[in-house]
């Protein structure tokens, strides 16, 4: 791995920051030490991030093309569980280096944009985001990116459509096609299609308030389905004309401004509605919910204060089929804890001349998740939460970081953390982790995009 990461950083710093007057390809690297491992891992060992690769923009119009590629190296008693109870965005893989000691992963995002003014077609592999807070609970990008194509559409001053369909991972290995790639050299696994198709609809009724209308359909066993690619289309009468075999979510979020300087806001996603049961105990109706409220120039010119909680029912982002879970890469698409999880999140930002100092809180806790309580739950035999057992994850963070008043795009980051894991019965892998550490965190950075 070292060896390949070394001639890789030669040809990134070799070329040229402006390569003409369209594209320009900008070289990034970072360097991250934590003594105990941070939330990235329940132990207590010390874990050093780096990575290495480039920023890049062709803009000629109507075409923009731009993207990202990072080679990353891990060294630390880590393994693929990692960033698995984390907010962090996570990886595809991870792999032993062949080269040296550590692990290493890839991460990249390319898109091309053709811009019509008020239409914008996107194709690419990369990430979304949708909604006002700063988790997501129905599109985020907690998954690796992945492959789509995409509209945006300005209708009106005020009105948005948005569309796009992606191609997932879905972590089931397609028997019939694996046979292909086994003999006596090696063996490759290759996985189930799995798809998504979304679109939204964002509305500014007044200056203070603004609304969003999704909806997501998930499908798989089949490479395309055509149905899903009218974009107009509700999938709502396309998923039962298809004959109910796909796994259908809503949402809504609404984000009021109070004045200037506050906003609160919320988001509503639902997986199964069954109107007539909605007050009953056991019912088929699987929802979650987000609240928040942001305020700016707290105390401080600029000092920015975020409070939000998020709610998780245990059944959402999954389904009685699971080709058809609401996941990629095993990591759901929507909130970043997954189902029967909840969080309350508190975050205090400052930026200064040449300085950002960030403090964060969050206290999250899910339950156990598995495909045998989905199918249990669809036979009415409705458990209480948290029933099976839970995991707690307590963390705060404090973060001071140092841009380079010399160079543009250095950084350098001082911190320290404190996380407490707790489970209780939540599954046999970390039944006895009971975790209370301290990492302090030492980091270098340079990406003169941020700059």
């Amino acid at each position: 791995m070292i060896n390949s990461l070394k001639y890789k950083l030669c040809l990134f710093f070799l070329c040229s920051i402006v390569i003409s007057e369209t594209l320009t390809v900008k070289p990034l690297f970072f360097v991250n030490y934590s003594s105990n491992g941070n939330d990235w891992v329940y132990d207590k060992e010390p874990i050093t991030r780096f990575g290495a690769g480039f920023n890049f923009n062709f803009t000629k119009e109507p075409w923009t093309i731009e993207g990202q590629y990072i080679q990353l190296g891990f060294l630390g008693n880590i393994n693929n569980g990692l960033f698995e109870f984390s907010d962090m965005k996570s990886l595809a893989y991870l792999d032993d280096s062949k080269d040296a000691d550590g692990y290493w992963s890839e991460t990249v995002n390319a898109k091309v944009i053709y811009d019509l003014n008020t239409i914008q077609f996107q194709f690419g592999i990369f990430d979304r985001k949708w909604g006002y807070g700063n988790r997501a609970i129905h599109i985020s990008n907690k998954t690796p990116s992945y492959p789509q194509i995409g509209i945006e559409w300005k209708i009106k001053e005020n009105l948005n459509f948005l569309f796009f369909h992606g191609f997932l991972n879905s972590g089931i290995i397609d028997s019939g096609l694996t046979i292909l790639y086994d003999n006596q050299i090696s063996t490759r696994f290759l996985n189930i299609s799995r798809n998504i198709s979304a679109h939204r609809i964002e509305w500014i009724p007044t200056e203070e308030i603004s609304i969003g209308f999704n909806e997501t359909v998930i499908y798989g066993s089949r490479e395309l389905d055509i149905h899903y690619l009218i974009p107009i289309a509700p999938f709502y009468p396309i998923e039962n004309y298809l004959g109910d075999t796909d796994n259908l979510q809503m949402g809504l979020d609404i984000m009021y401004s109070m004045s200037k300087k506050q906003y609160i806001y919320i988001a509503f996603f639902m997986d199964e509605l069954t109107p007539e049961w909605l007050f009953d105990k056991k019912n088929h109706n699987w929802f979650a919910w987000q609240f928040g409220y942001k305020h700016n120039n707290v105390l401080i010119n600029n000092a920015t204060l975020l409070l939000e909680y998020n709610w998780t029912d245990q059944r959402i982002y999954q389904h009685k089929y699971e080709i058809n879970n609401f996941y990629s890469h095993g990591q759901p698409l929507g909130f970043w804890a997954g189902p029967h999880a909840e969080e309350i999140l508190v975050q205090y930002f400052i930026p200064l001349k040449f300085n950002i100092f960030k403090i964060k809180y969050s206290f999250a806790k899910r339950g156990l998740v598995s495909q045998e309580a989905v199918v249990s739950n669809y036979n009415d035999t409705y458990n209480k939460r948290y029933s099976d057992g839970y995991e707690i994850r307590n963390y705060i963070d404090l973060k001071l970081i140092l841009q380079s008043k010399s160079i543009k795009g250095l950084e350098y980051l001082i911190g320290g953390n404190r996380v407490i894991f707790k489970s209780t019965g939540f599954n046999e892998s970390i039944n006895i982790l009971n975790t209370n550490k301290f990492s302090y965190e030492f980091g270098v950075s340079y990406n003169l995009s941020k700059s």
